[in-house]
């Protein structure tokens, strides 16, 4: 009888969550709605009612199954973040537009033959159905695999270096139909491996502290050996995971003064490329003329107006204009409103980003959003002050918007876990599934 019993009350409780679409929430919902069924049976029994009785009273008292299940449906329905969707589709956009005028007035060279319009065209759409996917997929269950993907970027990265292809300076994956760099996409990685290894990480024990700047200090060490701009990132990333995972000050401050290592080991394998980092705050000083591009970067911002002069850019003024140097194009040829009017795009996006990880319930989700955020907030600015001649020519491509597969497709990808987690906010971590039953 104790098994019809408690079939009854799992019975009411499936009636309802088949009328909810939103599976997602079915876990809770089943857990929520037995424990209020188990209080009103236990009271109904206390007060002489027979089991039967008290059984049939709860589920009275609940409603009927099908009005609840409407109603907890319109409650939970599944929400899609368009105040994320809208600023990154509109970037998105604006970045296609520019790939078509920069191939169709050739200020590119080869960009005609590159046909960097209809490259762009399907990374957006890779990235765009990638995107909706990872949105429909249940970010939580990302964190079990966390390990897994640190220690296959890891891997990754060393084969990149030893075994990569070379070019300008940069090392590219070879994986046989295509080239990735994934150096400059690692971060993408990262931040998932380091959301779930340090979500419930303990900063206060030596032993965890010193093993947890191991774990961050090797992807860092062995990425600025390609690149300090994507090597800069990593650092913010890391210690934005280190302050969100509660780490002490003491520890911070510590682990600052350790990745200082970071700019000598690039002074050691790049010591000519290093000597010019510092050229942009005096362009004319160096005879050989390293600061050459600074002073090309200055004469075209300055000679924009506010509406811009037009698609006529002369392809020997700035050299890969449709990568790094996208932003110096968008002023050049569309104006500062343009320009100023991709900022606010650009900061409304970081913004919601942060609001995200405000309402997020769960620490692991908190951690992703902030992962990012710190991620798309460092390379934003990077991309723009370095176009805009304040900092060091990092090399480093405008997310959402710079000519590139790998870091198109990633961007969107990363969008697509935070449009998931906001889905998701209010719920917690995934249950064993035999608590469910």
């Amino acid at each position: 009888m104790g098994i019809d019993r408690n079939n009854k009350l799992e019975e009411y409780i499936n009636k309802v969550c088949l009328l909810i679409k939103n599976k997602d929430v079915h876990s809770d919902i089943k857990l929520e709605l037995t424990d209020h069924l188990e209080s009103i049976k236990e009271e109904a029994m206390n007060s002489k009612l027979s089991e039967d009785e008290a059984i049939d009273k709860a589920i009275a008292h609940m409603g009927d199954a099908e009005v609840v299940g409407k109603q907890l449906n319109k409650a939970h329905r599944a929400k899609l973040d368009l105040k994320t969707l809208i600023p990154v589709l509109s970037i998105s956009l604006f970045g296609l537009l520019i790939m078509y005028f920069i191939q169709t007035n050739s200020v590119v060279a080869e960009a005609r033959n590159l046909k960097v319009f209809q490259q762009s065209l399907v990374y957006y759409l890779i990235g765009t159905v990638l995107m909706l996917g990872l949105y429909i997929f249940d970010y939580r269950e990302l964190l079990k695999y966390s390990k897994h993907i640190y220690i296959g970027t890891i891997i990754i990265i060393i084969s990149t270096i030893l075994f990569g292809v070379r070019i300008n300076g940069i090392s590219y994956l070879n994986i046989g139909f295509a080239k990735i760099n994934f150096t400059e996409i690692s971060p993408f990685f990262l931040v998932i491996a380091f959301a779930g290894i340090f979500e419930s990480w303990s900063w206060r024990t030596s032993f965890k502290f010193v093993l947890g700047i191991v774990i961050m200090f090797i992807p860092l060490m062995l990425i600025s050996t390609s690149s300090l701009s994507t090597a800069f990132i990593c650092i913010v990333l890391c210690l934005t995971i280190m302050i969100t995972s509660k780490a002490k000050l003491k520890h911070i401050i510590i682990s600052i003064a350790a990745v200082t290592i970071v700019p000598y080991l690039y002074i050691m394998i790049e010591p000519y490329r290093s000597k010019r980092l510092f050229t942009f705050l005096n362009p004319y000083s160096d005879p050989q003329g390293s600061g050459w591009l600074y002073i090309q970067l200055r004469k075209t911002l300055s000679s924009a107006g506010f509406l811009g002069n037009g698609f006529n850019l002369n392809p020997k003024t700035i050299p890969e204009v449709h990568t790094d140097f996208i932003f110096t194009y968008i002023v050049y040829s569309f104006g500062w409103l343009a320009a100023i009017i991709t900022i606010i795009f650009i900061a409304f996006f970081i913004i919601r980003m942060m609001n995200t990880a405000k309402s997020t319930r769960y620490s692991y989700g908190k951690l992703l959003v902030i992962g990012f955020t710190a991620a798309f907030t460092t390379q934003f600015i990077l991309s723009i002050t370095t176009n805009l001649g304040f900092s060091p020519l990092f090399g480093i491509t405008m997310p959402f918007m710079s000519f590139g597969g790998s870091h198109i497709i990633t961007d969107m990808m990363s969008v697509g876990l935070i449009l998931s987690i906001y889905r998701r906010k209010n719920l917690g971590p995934v249950l064993p599934e035999e608590s469910l039953a």
